[in-house]
């Protein structure tokens, strides 16, 4: 079974959307709320396991019209976000070391300003990506049945939770550094309305691109 966790840490360090979309976030909102959206990753692959060993998966992934639904689900959500993240106002992010869910981002009109997603909302953000992207049902009905073996002593349901197990702890790994990174980079841009202000039309101009790219599986 190391041989999976090794081939998963492979893919989880290959790009693709869900890097990019835990890098837009992290250096967005920093290192401590993109750990938030990674929790809520990695809470819909253990519901995407359990669907998995259910049968549901291959229900959906055999269903041209539920797959569909899925996908439109899914892009209209991302375009949702995309719309909150152009939507915000230029400013300065002030963290709360204590309290990060509490930051505040002061828009240049000292009337208004934007709130900082909270961690709650990030991490079911997280999950509502995960559960509506059909990619992640078929990559995971392409990954883990067949690393199961009929000649273990563990039945071939326990196998899939336990790769689903390690499929999550890579994932943790890989993005847990990515999320660092893009954190570390965001303390260096707290002070400049101007880059914040990129970084919202970056991270929205993501949910734009992912939201397209669900329809090309």
């Amino acid at each position: 079974m190391l041989e999976f966790f090794i081939a998963a840490l492979v893919i989880g360090i290959a790009p693709g959307p869900d890097n990019l979309f835990v890098l837009a976030q992290s250096a967005t909102y920093g290192a401590r709320l993109g750990f938030c959206i990674i929790l809520g990753l990695c809470t819909g692959i253990a519901i995407h396991t359990c669907l998995l060993v259910a049968g549901v998966s291959a229900l959906i992934a055999a269903s041209p019209t539920a797959f569909f639904v899925i996908q439109c689900l899914g892009a209209a959500y991302l375009l949702y976000l995309a719309y909150k993240s152009f939507g915000v106002k230029a400013g300065v992010v002030h963290v709360d070391s204590c309290h990060p869910e509490r930051s505040v981002t002061e828009s240049k009109d000292p009337v208004k300003s934007s709130g900082v997603p909270s961690a709650r909302s990030l991490y079911m953000r997280g999950i509502i990506m995960n559960l509506t992207n059909p990619k992640v049902i078929l990559f995971v009905l392409s990954l883990i049945p067949p690393a199961v073996r009929l000649d273990r002593p563990i039945h071939p349901s326990l196998q899939m939770a336990i790769f689903g197990g390690e499929f999550i702890l890579a994932t943790m790994i890989v993005f847990g550094g990515i999320a660092l990174l893009a954190g570390t980079v965001k303390k260096f841009l707290l002070t400049s309305p101007k880059a914040n202000r990129n970084l919202n039309w970056f991270s929205g101009a993501v949910f734009v691109f992912l939201a397209v790219a669900l329809f090309f599986v």
